[in-house]
């Protein structure tokens, strides 16, 4: 489950990344998106 949850943050994080559609115009929502997923990757594995 926990290798689950990891791949799913990454691909929503990376089709939020290069869609064309986001919450605001420029790359600061992109890099908001990127270091949520990535702490929240980093807090899933330190669970086990």
């Amino acid at each position: 489950m926990n290798g689950v949850m990891k791949g799913m943050i990454l691909v929503l994080m990376i089709l939020y990344i290069v869609s064309p559609i986001d919450a605001c115009p420029g790359p600061i929502d992109d890099l908001i998106v990127l270091f949520i997923g990535l702490a929240a990757r980093k807090q899933i594995g330190s669970r086990e």
